[in-house]
């Protein structure tokens, strides 16, 4: 059992995995809120595209 990882040890590895992974949450989330809008405002121009006839002129 010498091998094993120390209880301490364990309990550090666990405190940064967790800390690890809020910043990678945080960090999708704020782009996620960054992006959202030019997303909804690109689709919006998206279906006003389509609504509009488009006129063929010979």
């Amino acid at each position: 059992m010498n091998s094993a990882i120390s209880f301490r040890k364990r309990q550090k590895t666990s405190r940064m995995t967790r800390i690890v992974l809020l910043v990678s949450f945080i960090i999708l989330t704020g782009r996620l809120i960054y992006v959202v809008p030019a997303a909804f405002e690109h689709h919006q121009q998206k279906k006003q595209e389509v609504a509009q006839p488009i006129a063929v002129t010979k």
